[in-house]
């Protein structure tokens, strides 16, 4: 059997349980959502909050109610976000520091093919495992997703562009969220999903206090305001990516080099570890 195929079985018989629990938690989530119009519970608040003088004892229920369920939809989504990114990053599994720190490498030292090459084969079928687990997290995501725009005008070509675009949303943050938690032990440090999830909400934290639009606007050196996109996690920029397959949107160049970028620094990143690696298996 390939080293792709053996590492993708590895890869899930190791982690079902984790898989199973945010499965569990997207179906949970696309249940509420179904089993409660969301919608119109919104339009319901929104109502109440708009009406003159204080609510009635019946709008104080409805009121109860509905933040009742946008609250349990709220903390559901949450999970089954982060439920995600936990399962990308946690997919490399720390693979060649731990090996390095154990030894075991050596006996892939052995292989007649090179180190860097062994273990880039087994990161494809970790990439692989962890593209097919989010596409079917991108597809409970899909289920549960509020309703945009005006359904009685909407398109069926529409829809179906914007149900492409989630899809696609969630395929990408995954897969680079694996790449980057791979090039982390491949550049030999343990606990690499700590140091990648670490990374992620650090890079949010920083665009939400420096973006303008969307941010609190902190102004910095507009040097230093350029060069940001290029360090932390593209979050934005998959949004932009993401947002061209919507019909009627221009196709955003800008965003898909940036995506494709970070894609190219954590692959290079991951070679150059793998290399300096191959030269010295073992820390003495």
């Amino acid at each position: 059997m390939s080293i792709f195929k053996e590492t993708l079985r590895h890869v899930l018989r190791r982690k079902w349980k984790l898989l199973l629990a945010v499965f569990l938690c997207g179906v949970a989530l696309v249940a509420v959502s179904e089993a409660y119009d969301v919608q119109g519970i919104l339009d319901e608040l929104q109502g109440i909050a708009e009406s003159e003088g204080p609510p009635s004892g019946e709008q104080a229920g409805t009121a109860m109610r509905g933040a009742g369920v946008l609250l349990l939809m709220g903390a559901l989504g949450f999970l089954f976000q982060v439920g995600t990114l936990m399962v990308a990053v946690l997919m490399p599994g720390g693979i060649v520091a731990n090996e390095r720190g154990s030894g075991a490498i050596m006996l892939w030292a052995q292989h007649p093919m090179s180190l860097t090459s062994f273990y880039l084969h087994r990161y494809l079928g970790i990439q692989g495992a962890n593209l097919a687990v989010h596409a079917l997290f991108a597809l409970l995501s899909i289920m549960a997703v509020l309703p945009s725009g005006d359904p009685a005008t909407g398109l069926p070509t529409q829809a179906v562009l914007s149900d492409l675009a989630q899809f696609s949303q969630v395929l990408l943050g995954g897969a680079l969220a694996c790449a980057i938690s791979f090039a982390i032990t491949a550049l030999g440090l343990r606990r690499a999903a700590f140091f990648a999830i670490a990374y992620v909400f650090a890079s949010g934290i920083v665009w939400g206090i420096v973006d303008p639009v969307a941010g609190f606007g902190v102004p910095l050196p507009e040097w230093l305001h350029g060069l940001l996109p290029f360090l932390i996690f593209p979050g934005n920029p998959i949004d932009d990516f993401v947002a061209g397959f919507v019909s009627g949107t221009d196709w955003n160049w800008k965003a898909t080099g940036m995506v494709l970028y970070h894609f190219a620094l954590w692959t290079a990143v991951a070679w150059l570890g793998l290399r300096r690696i191959e030269g010295k298996p073992l820390k003495l």
